[in-house]
Parts: C-alpha cells; sequence; structure tokens
C-alpha cells in the first residue's frame, strides 16, 4: 500500500527544501515528485553536494537512487535525535504552541503563587519581618509568572 512520507532535499548552497512522495513501505521505495525531481537535477548540473532524507516514525532516513524518480530507503542509516537534544531545543526555540503552554503554565504558577500568599496572610498568627518578606516574596513571583505567561501567551 503506497502512503505519503515527508522528504527533505538539503544542499551545500543552503538550499533545503520540503515536500511529500509516495512510499511503497513493503518495498521500501519512494517515488519523488517532478519538483524535487528537477530541484535535485539542478543540483548535480551546478556540481552541488547534497542529501535527500525521509522522514517516518520520528527518523531520519538517507535515500538512494534506485532507479528514474524512485530512490530506496536506507533503513540501516536511520537517525533520530535525543531526547535531551530535543528537550533542550524545546526549551530554546520553543514552536508557538509550546510558547503558548508555557504560558498558561506560567499564569497557572501566578495563580497558586497568589493563593499561597493569602492562604499564608489568613494564617500568619503574629507578623515579623520573615512573615512579611515571605508575603512580598509570593507576591513578586505571582506577578512575574503573570508577566512571563502573558508574554508567552501572545500569538504571532
Amino acid at each position: 500500500m503506497t502512503r505519503l512520507i515527508k522528504v527533505t532535499f538539503s544542499a551545500t548552497s543552503g538550499e533545503e527544501l520540503h515536500g511529500r512522495a509516495e512510499f511503497e513501505r513493503t518495498q521500501g521505495l519512494v517515488t519523488l515528485p517532478q519538483r524535487l525531481l528537477a530541484v535535485i537535477e539542478k543540483a548535480r548540473a551546478e556540481g552541488e553536494g547534497f542529501e535527500i532524507v525521509a522522514h517516518d516514525n520520528g527518523y531520519r532516513f538517507p535515500l538512494i537512487h534506485h532507479q528514474a524518480a524512485t530512490y530506496r530507503m536506507d533503513k540501516g542509516g536511520g537517525q533520530r535525535d535525543g531526547f535531551f537534544y530535543l528537550a533542550w531545543k524545546a526549551i530554546i526555540e520553543p514552536s508557538k504552541d509550546q510558547r503558548q503552554q508555557y504560558g498558561r503554565f506560567a499564569h497557572t504558577l501566578s495563580a497558586a503563587a497568589l493563593i499561597g500568599l493569602v492562604g499564608y496572610f489568613k494564617t500568619v498568627s503574629s507578623w515579623s519581618l520573615h512573615a512579611a518578606a515571605d508575603v512580598c516574596g509570593l507576591l513578586m513571583a505571582s506577578v512575574v509568572l503573570f508577566v512571563v505567561g502573558a508574554v508567552l501567551s501572545k500569538g504571532d
């Protein structure tokens, strides 16, 4: 059964093209569309180095030319980004959806700090400088988290 698979073409000139191609899983064959084949031929004619990779189930598999528009997926050369790399990338370069989720989480923590402040304020039997500092700390945390949440929740 043929299905679509994501394919990426990367050249030494910095050009990168993403597209979809037909994938015959039983034979491991990928049939590239004419648009992508034209880009590959142009790169070959100009003597550029390039790489064609298929993305399947979180792995990147190099494609090896088989015949005409057909390429064979190199199952032995599959690579996957590690967990810690993906976690670091989610923090350093979050997507729009991730930023919105981080903003919602910051707003939740802001509300928790505010609720904690009210509970602390109501249960303190004798006020001291330490108790006032705790209340100020919770208030500052609530305000800072609210502002951070507002900034992160801003849509693009």
